[in-house]
């Protein structure tokens, strides 16, 4: 390793040598020296730059704080800050912003992971061709509400952009299932097949907490439930289905309908791979 002496006889390195040590590029430090992030102690006749060792020790702790996230902007404000309540400022601020990015990224490993479910459960269905009714226990859930208005279009219920700006207004984020809640099987059955308008609810699971105006509380419950392939427009068979199946075995369903739509616009374009499962209440004494 190469050093030179100035006249006080303190070591000093040249900028070759500092690379090597540090593990960081000739370029970087060159930009370091811009930035008065690290700025040599001698730079000579040739323009090489020369470094001290109390010099290069910056160096660690520019990488540190480097790894926690800081600019290197900031870096030199902390570096050079002779306030210590102003540099734990620094860091306060970064907290704040390392908790937000926390939250993003587990919203989002969430809603992955609950597409990544829901595409396993339309592939299972699909797969053996199911459409039976079942009888089935739908564990409680507390979802976002919002009213809606159903026309028969499919694809402006799932997608629908009021829906997203509603949950945004509200300060949350969606996965899961598009839900539509109807008052009655009737209903849901005229508005599918009849094409009839008809008040609904649009519901979805929040990865935040919801505000109480907008939140509903469901299942708890048995159920009846049956799934459909194909068309959406195409569901009245599901839902005589689901009728004569409630009928035949003496269920009387309530008031507590849904179409929870597993593959979807969402999903893909193809309605040979859309799935929805069609849910009814069973009365209770």
């Amino acid at each position: 390793m190469t050093n030179l002496f100035d006249g006080s006889r303190k070591k000093l390195y040249r900028i070759g040598d500092v690379s090597r040590m540090s593990g960081i590029s000739r370029r970087t430090l060159r930009l370091y020296d811009e930035l008065g992030l690290v700025k040599p102690d001698l730079v000579a006749g040739n323009k090489y730059r020369h470094y001290s060792l109390r010099t290069v020790l910056k160096i660690p702790v520019i990488n540190y704080l480097k790894m926690m996230g800081f600019p290197l902007e900031e870096i030199s404000e902390m570096l050079t800050c002779s306030n210590l309540g102003e540099t734990r400022r620094h860091f306060v601020e970064h907290l704040e912003l390392c908790d937000k990015e926390e939250r993003r990224i587990s919203e989002q490993r969430q809603a992955i992971y609950d597409w990544s479910e829901l595409i396993a459960e339309a592939n299972g269905v699909l797969s053996v061709s199911q459409t039976s009714v079942n009888v089935k226990f739908a564990p409680e859930s507390t979802l976002i509400c919002m009213p809606h208005r159903f026309t028969g279009d499919f694809a402006e219920s799932i997608i629908s952009p009021d829906f997203s700006m509603f949950v945004s207004q509200h300060n949350n984020a969606i996965t899961g299932p598009v839900i539509l809640r109807f008052k009655t099987l009737e209903d849901a059955s005229a508005a599918v097949c009849g094409g009839e308008g008809c008040d609904v609810d649009l519901l979805q699971k929040a990865m935040r907490p919801i505000d109480e105006e907008c939140r509903v509380l469901v299942g708890g419950r048995m159920f009846l439930s049956t799934y459909h392939c194909g068309r959406f427009e195409d569901m009245c068979e599901s839902f005589e289905r689901l009728s004569d199946y409630a009928r035949d075995n003496g269920y009387r369903l309530s008031s507590e309908v849904y179409e929870r739509f597993v593959t979807d616009y969402w999903t893909s374009y193809d309605s040979n791979l859309f799935v929805v499962e069609i849910m009814a209440a069973i009365e209770t004494e």
